[in-house]
């Protein structure tokens, strides 16, 4: 017997808008992987869409969720706890600590074994590549020399240093020093602080660089500078507008997102002293994401448009001036959290130093939440390039909960497929689902398709389209 769709679909009786045939696009590798829209990897042709950053919500109400450190440091989800690494107060070393729920953190132990110049920054990653235990958990941190270093550790807890406790770089790197494993490109990364200008004056401004290194095992110093880059859209002089502070890697299904904090109005402490209630808009630090299918290229579109992932608190909050993200981000119980620092006063400069608090926050995001293609009065609609059907069935992430869905299939050349056509469709009204499974009217699945170069198109009204996944599960199986 055909399963019968979800009774809040009904079928596309009229067509929201007759589609023009997609333009030409190479094929590409789909497979079973999930595909975001953070950027036009996978997209062929939209019409009346626009692509908008995700809204985050703050935990605890906006209370800090741990007041006994802060960051540079990570928080990762492992061996079902939530596992937080965070600076010390007056650079006192790093602690360690664990939580159930993500919220409520219990101080486990204190780090050891790491030769910390300052105190500055410890990113730690979970290495699924590595085979040695005792090489399972890998850090970057801030060595002798202003410099990075590297180590590893079984638990995280006690560490050793790679390269007897010697830097893996030159000078600058007083910020994230972030080593993790690049699964896709088989290959270690490093991310860093470096500086531009003259070295220690006035006018140095700060920039971050990527490495590359094949096995930091056989050579931890054979690091492969990828690029090194700063704020300079607007020429050199956008440095006293904006300046990378500090740059981390996440991948999540194959797209990287930096994790950027962004120095804004650097040293323009004109608003005057300290003031712990105020919130202020120069001398601040900014959380703003960046995307890149090569962690080398980064999209920074989020940066100049003045949209923040997580946004400062208001007067008064623990958060009104400096946010900075955790190194990594946690995706956990079909939500990302995003761990950061808040502080409650400016940065300052070597002439004015401003008292301040710091403390961790917690914002969490929908699942694939981060960026969204959507259509509102207007139907609209995107057109994926064709890529060859590793499945039986596709689910898709989709927000219409005031409005519209429907998906319909094409082939190679953007031709409707019969029995897939847009008049088959199910369409969905009031429909808010992180895994919504697409029906046709005399189709429950992909499973006749299988194997075929295809496009996907799908229909929007009041909507927001996040990603899909092509899965190998027939829909007669998902009773």
């Amino acid at each position: 017997m055909r399963l019968q769709c979800p009774t809040s679909a009904v079928l596309l009786s009229v067509l929201l808008l007759m589609a023009a045939p997609a333009g030409a696009a190479d094929p590409i590798e789909v497979g079973r992987r999930k595909q975001l829209f953070v950027d036009d990897r996978v997209v062929a042709d939209a019409a009346h869409v626009t692509r908008e950053l995700g809204a985050v919500t703050k935990a605890n109400d906006g209370k800090p969720i741990f007041t006994e450190g802060w960051f540079y440091g990570t928080v990762l989800y492992d061996d079902g706890r939530f596992k937080l690494w965070y600076r010390k107060p007056a650079q006192a070393g790093y602690g360690y600590a664990e939580s159930a729920d993500g919220l409520r953190f219990e101080k486990t132990a204190d780090v050891s074994g790491i030769n910390f110049a300052g105190d500055y920054t410890l990113s730690v990653t979970i290495d699924e590549h590595a085979t040695d235990p005792d090489h399972r958990y890998k850090a970057g941190y801030d060595a002798p020399g202003m410099a990075a270093g590297i180590a590893h550790s079984s638990d995280g807890i006690r560490w050793t240093p790679y390269n007897g406790g010697k830097p893996v770089t030159g000078r600058a790197a007083d910020t994230y020093n972030q080593i993790l494993w690049d699964e896709d490109a088989r290959l270690y990364r490093l991310f860093t602080r470096t500086d531009f200008g003259p070295a220690g004056g006035a006018e140095e401004w700060r920039g971050t660089r990527s490495m590359t290194n094949p096995d930091v095992m056989a050579d931890p110093t054979a690091w492969k500078t990828v690029r090194s880059w700063a704020f300079q859209r607007e020429g050199e002089q956008e440095r006293h507008r904006r300046q990378i502070y500090a740059l981390t890697d996440w991948i999540y299904h194959g797209a990287h997102f930096a994790l950027m904090s962004v120095y804004e109005w650097p040293g323009d402490v004109s608003a005057g002293g300290a003031d712990l209630v105020k919130r202020h808009e120069r001398d601040v630090m900014n959380f703003y994401i960046g995307t890149s299918r090569n962690a080398d290229n980064w999209d920074l579109t989020w940066v100049y448009a003045g949209k923040p992932m997580i946004p400062r608190g208001p007067d008064g909050a623990f958060d009104k001036d400096i946010v900075l993200p955790a190194s990594q981000i946690v995706t956990h119980d079909d939500r990302h959290w995003l761990y950061y620092a808040g502080a409650n006063e400016r940065h300052g400069t070597g002439e004015v130093t401003f008292p301040r608090k710091h403390a961790i926050g917690l914002a969490t995001l929908r699942l694939d939440g981060f960026v969204a293609l959507v259509a509102g009065d207007e139907a609209g609609t995107v057109t994926t390039k064709p890529f060859r059907l590793d499945g039986s069935a596709v689910e898709v992430n989709v927000d219409a909960t005031n409005g519209t869905f429907a998906m319909e299939v094409l082939d190679a050349a953007g031709k409707p497929l019969p029995g897939y056509t847009a008049g088959d469709a199910m369409q969905y009204e009031n429909v808010d689902n992180l895994r919504l499974r697409p029906c046709w009217r005399n189709a429950d699945d992909l499973s006749p398709l299988k194997g075929r170069m295809v496009r996907l198109r799908f229909h929007l009204r009041h909507a927001r389209l996040y990603a899909f996944q092509i899965v190998i599960e027939p829909a007669s199986r998902l009773r």
